[in-house]
């Protein structure tokens, strides 16, 4: 059986290695790949599959939901910690210059997927942290 470094690895490996397609391989996807990695049970790929394919359709999906935020969304399958007690593998929203992106904690950095490939961000970024599969 996996441990968690290298169940976060070998999704990490995989899903940055896609390319960028919205509503299928993007940061909110990255976030539901990890999750569901760590947890099957909670299986939010499926559940939000091609839900969208622009980031205007993305905003509408998340309203749709009855959702304000990203992290909003993220609250209601996941407990909500602070970002400083995120560990690897834990979900991160972090605020950008572009908007909000869904990331991903390494331990003392934090990664997420843009069109223009990987990002790596500080602890400074994120406004919000949600754990993963732990006690699952």
């Amino acid at each position: 059986m996996a441990n968690r470094f290298q169940i976060v690895d070998a999704t990490l490996k995989a899903e940055l290695a896609k390319p960028y397609v919205e509503g299928e391989s993007d940061c909110f996807f990255l976030g539901c790949q990890m999750a569901d990695a760590l947890d099957p049970r909670l299986s939010l790929v499926k559940l939000y599959w091609r839900a969208y394919t622009t980031l205007l359709g993305a905003q509408k999906a998340l309203r749709k939901r009855g959702h304000k935020s990203l992290a909003d969304l993220y609250a209601t399958h996941l407990k909500a910690c602070t970002p400083a007690e995120a560990q690897l593998g834990d979900i991160v929203i972090l605020q950008l210059a572009d908007g909000q992106h869904v990331g991903i904690c390494l331990g003392m950095r934090f990664v997420t997927k843009t069109g223009a490939g990987r990002s790596y961000h500080s602890i400074a970024d994120c406004v919000a942290a949600f754990e993963t599969g732990r006690g699952a």
